[in-house]
This record gives structure tokens, sequence and C-alpha cells, in this order.
């Protein structure tokens, strides 16, 4: 209790700190928003002694009944659309002169149309004598009560009971309203804890919502049809009855309201911080008392048929609180913001909200001067620019809440790449064809859409017959945009959903999904030219002409395509397949019309033409089965028993994870090569999962560790050498045989000559000589060197016996 105590005093002490600065903001804006309406109040009363603007402005708003007679046609063709320009083009030649003026004259006449008369006032409908009348009727209606009272003794009792019987029943309606209502108010409270949506919690929040305002109207809708039958029945339609059922109506739309407003700030339909969905509630709720109590005063003066000036009056006491209840607005600025949804990453949202946010003053302070406006007479021009305005923003606003809430719960619901496929296409098309229809929607509102249809209508470029202008490029722009979002939305429906049901192969949904591309491609282009207002007559043409091109300069073009729709429907090769074109192995990713593309296990795409694939010579490895066998060269050493190697290698095989069992692994002898014995591993694998050479290169390293494990010797390649004297040369021998100049050495420290070591030196001199030339390797000089040493000296010496 204490600390709760505290607290409250602190934030009592805070609120006293904030309190002289919230007024010093509060008034300067205060100040402004007074000054605008002093000002607008005091040409109130003086804006009935001004003219028309119509007659100001009589070229640009006069009235509809001074147009001429000779425009009568004009109004035709503007009822009309945009048939009479065509029309007239077609009695005579086709000229840009002969189609824009009148295109300009229907669009202005459009807008004359609809904004004819904008800026007049009309009459407020009192003047300053309504206060004498006013006057003189309360002093007639008090004179009149003060005879009724002198004469109620004289009054007949059955006058007596037809005055009390309406009170008695309007008394007994009003107890049975409070009983239906507290019914239905615990009923709509019982109801709507029940509903439960599992599809969507806004669903659920939103009919929760429409059974608590459907618990709060009924009771005073129920009460309708009996204040028609029987109580105007019964007293003939009295003033008292029409008011009682007007007051009903009323009752109806103003709970309806309330119930609204209380439902969408608690919780139930807007997400906002609870301080500021208060403030907006009372704000909302007292707006609408007021709005019920002036209804009900100007229901009760036309029920009772009183003057229609007090009428007016009344009209206008309800403007001028409408224009001045806004000005509470300027203090509410972050609750009337929180409104707005969250940012949702759109940058076109964001835009939108940061221009409310930076321009909010000036939007309440042109909304209450339209208000004040509105209240001075020019009711069109004001309830034009606020109501449809407004109406634009609001739109605006729930568009972006809708867009932002679907595009959750597509995301929400991905849940693989297909899935992820189908709802993206999904949310553009719908996304697009929002955008579409609220464009149309506002410029409905503000009334310019059919002028500016007929100003997009007007040709640019004219080609003989055919007219070319903004509009048919705008619905050029649209077919194409609709067919590749129709294209993308089809596709992903049929991958996601057709195909996998009735398992049909890749190659065959690629080549049915590049079938439908190709058709809708043929159909947006052959409604891109009917749009452009192209006669089919001039397609054939056109057509003529390309079949005279293709015959003498797009040969190889018309082959390529030609053979890609064989490849596509022929199925030699298909999307997936793993295929190999002049030694280069890849996966075909994509089967157009004029190539196809192959992904290189390099991680680089092959355009190959089609013309190569139908004519040329390709392996297909997954052609009609993705097993594929391979032949591992292995050679061992003669010393290797053949039988411990077959096993070896069948137990290797058998490590590597891709290496099917099915069918077994085998392993031949192929042949006795000069240094080796020569053994094939054969294998089976699945060429979609492992390319062969990779599986080679792996399948290497383990026959190496393995055979080295076994002890079984890779042998390398080894080659005889055998020398001639004649070989060498007379010259090389003369050298090796002429004794060099060697030191003299002491006879103590002389050795004993061998004859190996003096033509081991001779060869080395020679060598280093280049008589036996670089390229006898140093194991063939050793060779030799043996050789010659086994001979002897005297060998050399000897002439050649050849």
């Amino acid at each position: 209790m204490q600390q709760s105590a505290e607290s409250a005093k602190q934030a009592s002490l805070r609120q006293l700190r904030l309190a002289p600065v919230f007024a010093k903001v509060c008034m300067s804006r205060l100040v402004v928003v007074v000054w605008l309406a002093g000002c607008l109040l005091s040409c109130l009363f003086l804006a009935s002694c001004l003219p028309s603007p119509s007659s100001l402005l009589p070229g640009i708003v006069g009235p509809a009944e001074e147009a001429p007679a000779e425009e009568a046609p004009a109004e035709a063709s503007a009822e009309s659309g945009a048939e009479a320009p065509a029309a007239e083009a077609s009695e005579g030649p086709l000229t840009l002169h002969n189609t824009i003026e009148p295109g300009i004259e229907q669009a202005a006449l459009i807008l004359e149309t609809h904004f004819d008369a904008f800026l007049q006032r009309e009459p407020l409908g009192f003047d300053w004598f309504l206060f004498e009348h006013v006057a003189i009727d309360t002093l007639a209606l008090v004179h009149r009560l003060d005879d009724m009272r002198r004469e109620v003794d004289s009054v007949a009792p059955l006058k007596v009971v037809q005055w009390i019987l309406p009170l008695f029943l309007l008394a007994l309606l009003f107890g049975l309203f409070l009983v239906l209502d507290r019914q239905f108010g615990r009923l709509s409270q019982r109801w709507q804890s029940r509903i439960h949506f599992d599809l969507s919690r806004v669903l659920t929040r939103l009919a929760r919502a429409l059974v608590l305002v459907a618990g709060r109207c009924l009771p005073a809708a129920l009460l309708i049809f009996p204040s028609y039958f029987p109580i105007q029945a019964l007293f003939d339609r009295a003033p008292w009855s029409v008011l009682f059922t007007e007051m009903l109506w009323l009752l109806l739309a103003y709970r309806a309201c309330h119930g609204l407003i209380l439902v969408a700030f608690s919780g139930q339909l807007l997400s906002i911080p609870e301080v500021h969905a208060q403030r907006l509630e009372r704000f909302g709720v007292w707006f609408a008392r007021a709005t019920f109590g002036f209804w009900l005063a100007l229901s009760t003066i036309e029920a009772f048929g009183y003057r229609g000036d007090v009428l007016a009056v009344v009209l206008f006491g309800f403007k001028l609180v409408m224009a001045t209840a806004p000005v509470y607005l300027f203090v509410m600025r972050r609750s009337v913001l929180a409104l707005l949804p969250a940012e949702d990453g759109s940058p076109l949202y964001l835009a939108f909200r940061q221009t409310i946010e930076r321009h909010y003053n000036w939007f309440l302070g042109i909304t209450i001067a339209l208000l004040f406006l509105n209240a001075a007479g020019f009711t069109h021009a004001a309830s034009f620019i606020l109501v449809r305005g407004y109406t634009i923003l609001v739109l605006v606003t729930v568009s972006f809440a809708i867009a932002q809430r679907f595009r959750r719960y597509l995301h929400e619901r991905a849940e693989d790449d297909d899935a992820a496929l189908l709802l993206e296409s999904l949310e553009q098309l719908l996304l697009l064809a929002g955008a579409a229809i609220l464009g149309v929607v506002v410029l409905r509102l503000l009334a310019i859409y059919d002028a500016l249809i007929a100003m997009l209508k007007i040709p640019f470029l004219s080609v003989g017959s055919v007219a070319i202008s903004l509009f048919h490029l705008l619905n050029v722009v649209v077919i194409v945009t609709a067919a590749v979002i129709a294209t993308k939305v089809l596709k992903a429906i049929l991958n996601t959903k057709i195909f996998p049901a009735f398992n049909v192969d890749i190659g065959v949904a690629y080549a049915f999904n590049t079938l439908i591309n190709y058709a809708l491609v043929v159909i947006a282009f052959f409604m891109s030219l009917f749009a452009l207002g192209v006669h089919l007559s001039a397609v054939v043409v056109v057509l003529a002409s390309l079949g005279v091109g293709i015959g003498f300069g797009l040969q190889t073009l018309t082959e390529n395509l030609i053979s890609g729709f064989i490849i596509l429907f022929g199925r030699s090769v298909k999307k997936g397949d793993f295929i190999t074109v002049n030694s280069v192995y890849g996966q075909v990713e994509a089967v157009g019309a004029r190539s196809v593309v192959v992904r290189t296990p390099d991680n680089y795409d092959m355009l190959i033409p089609s013309k190569e694939i139908v004519s040329g010579q390709i392996i297909n490895w997954t052609y009609r089965d993705s097993v594929v066998r391979v032949q591992v060269p292995v050679g061992v050493s003669y010393k290797s028993n053949p039988r411990e190697v077959e096993k070896v290698l069948l137990a290797t095989a058998k490590l590597h994870p891709k290496i099917l069992e099915e069918p077994a692994c085998e392993v031949w002898l192929t042949s006795f090569g000069d240094s080796a014995i020569n053994f094939s591993l054969l294998i089976h694998f699945d060429c979609r999962h492992i390319s062969e050479r990779r599986l080679r290169g792996q399948l290497n390293f383990l026959i190496w560790d393995a055979l080295a494990a076994a002890g079984i010797e890779i042998p390398f390649s080894q080659h005889d050498l055998h020398l001639k004297s004649s070989e060498l040369g007379p010259e090389g021998l003369m050298a090796m045989s002429k004794p060099q100049d060697k030191p003299e050495k002491k006879p103590e420290d002389k050795p004993e000559d061998k004859p190996a070591d003096k033509h081991e030196e001779k060869i080395e001199e020679s060598l280093d000589a280049g008589l036996l030339g670089p390229q006898v390797p140093a194991q063939v000089v050793d060779e030799a060197a043996d050789a010659l040493g086994e001979v002897g000296p005297a060998a050399l010496d000897q002439p050649d016996q050849r």
C-alpha cells in the first residue's frame, strides 16, 4: 500500500511539473486555431452578401443552364464515352489534329459536369429576424400552456386518457428496452467468449466484435417494428409517434457507433497502447453523443413541422460544433498517429506514414478550415474535399494494413521452396490487383477518372489507320503484367499441387510448363496487338514477311527453334538429365526453344544450340536409368597374387558410400603388361549423386591405401639399355683413349691403377665434353661404365668388326 501511494504521489508530482510545459504548447496551438476560427466566424454572415462565384467565373464554373445549344452533341459524346472520337475518325482520314481537339473537349466537358457547382455557396436558411419569431412563438406557447392549465378541470376524461396513453406506452417501451438491453448484453458477452477460429486470430476478433455490437443494437432494433405497428397505426401517424420511430432509428445508429468505438479501442480490433486507446475512446464517445443530440433535435423540429429557419439554425450549430471539435486533436497528436499501422518494411508505406506525421498539423488545420467553410455554406466544395479525402486516407491505411497481415500470413505458411514460390506468386498477383483496384477507386473518388481516361485516349502517334495513345500502351502493360503473373501462378500451382499428386516426371512437367509459357506469350502478344488497334489482316502480312525473312536470313535461328521443340517434346534431353557434349559433362538446367543450358561441375553454364543436340552425338547418362557402370584400371606387380588383388579391390569398393551394392562389383584381369598385371574394377553408381571423375578420384585414393596396407606393389615402367662402341663415334673413342696430363705424384703415394676406374673417368670426361649428348641420363651412363669395366680397356682399342 505504501509503495502504491508513493508511486501515485510521484506520478502526480511529475504531472504537476509537466503541466506548465504542456499548457504552453497547447495554448500556442490553440491561439492559432482560435484566431483562425474567429476570422472564419467574422466572415460567416458577411459571406451571404457576396455574389456567387459562378457569376464571377462564368467561363470556368458557370451554371449548366448557361451552356450554349451547340454543346448538346458534346454532352452526348460525353455520355457515350470515347466512342465519339473513334466515330469521327472513321468518317475521314485519321490525323492527330482531328483526334486531339475532340479528346480535350470531352475531358473538359466531363470535368465541368463534375465540378460545375463546386464553388457555389448555399444559403444559410435563416436571418436575424429568426430570433424575433422564436420569441413570439415562445410567448404564444406560454399563453397556450396557461390556458390549458386553466381549462384542466373542464377537459373530458377521454381526452385525458388520450394524453396519458402515449406517455404510458413510451414508459412501457422504455422499460422493455432496459430489460432487453441487459439480457442481450449478457448473452453477447457469453457468446463472444465461445467464438474461436483456428484459421486466424483477426477473424476471431472480428467475429467477437460483431457479436458485442449486435448485442447492443438488437434491443433498439426489436422496438422499431412495434413503433410502426401498432403505435403509428393506432394514433394515425401522430407527430409524437413519428418522432418516436425516428428516435429509435437514431438510437440504433448511436448504439452501433458507440459499440464499435468501445470494441475498437478495447483491443478487439485495434492494437494500440492503452493510454492512446482510452483518450481516443473518450473523444469518439463524446462526438457520437453530440451528434446524436443534434440529430434528435433536428428530427423533433421536422416531426412537429416547426419553422424551417429554426431547423437551419440547429443544423448550423451542429456544423460549428463539428468544426470546433477537431481542435482538441492538436493535443491528441500521438494518439491519432497511433492509429496508423506499424511499419511493414514497404518503402511506399514508410513515405506515406512519414508524410502524415510531418504534416499532421497542416492536415488538421485544413480540415478545421474546410469544416468552417461547410458551415458558411460552401457545402459542396468542403464536403467533397473532406469526405473523399479522408475516405482515400482511410482506404490507403486499411489497404496497407491488410497487405501487411496478408504478407505475414503467407510467409508463416511457406513450408518449403515450392510452397514459398506459390505463395510469393499469389502475393504478387493479389497485391497488384489490389493496387489497381485501389487506384481506380481513388480516381473515382476524386472524380477525375473519366476525364483522365479521355485524356489518355488522345493519340500521340498515327501509323496508317492505327492511332496509338497512352491508353493503348497502358492496356499493353496491363496485359503483359497479367500474363507474366498468371504464368508464375499457374506454374507454381502445377509444380506444388498437381504434378506431385499425379507423380509426373520432372521432364514432362518441365515440358508442360514450357508449353504453357509459350502459349501465354503468344496469347499476350495477340491481345497486345488487338489492344493497340492492329487488325488481323496486318498481323497476317507481318507473318508473311516473317516467313520470307526466315527463308533467307533466319535459317539458323529457325533450325534452332525447331530443334528446341523436337528436344522438348521428343524428350531425348530433358531438364535434370546429366549429359556429356563435346567432352563437357553437366546437368541440364533448362531446355529452351533456342538452346539447352548445361550446368557443369565447375559451376559455369554452357549454352548449347538445340541444333547441335539434335544433329550431334551426346551422352545422356540418365536417359533411361541413372545407374551407370564405370571401369577403374589397376596395375600390380608380377610378384602379387591375382586372387588376393581381387579380394582387396572388392573390399575397397564396398568402402565408398556412393557405390551401389546391386548390381554387384566385379574385378576383371584384363591383360599381362610389360611390367604389371592389369585389372579392371567394375562398379555401379547413381550419376545424379556424384560425377564419374569425382568418384574415380576418391576411389583411387582408397585403392592406393588398400594395396599399400596389403603389401601389394604397384610397379612402374622399367627398360634395359644396350650401348655399342660404334654408336659413340670415332671422336668419342679417341677422346676416351687419349691419355690425360696428370700431376706428378710421389712413388710412395702412387696407387695401383684399376681398369674400371680409368674407364669411368673417360666416360665422365666425354660426358662433360658433350660427346654423349645431354639427352643420355645418368643411370644410362653408370650402366655403360659398368659394362665397359667388365669388357676391359682392350676392347676400346680394337676396330669395329662389323
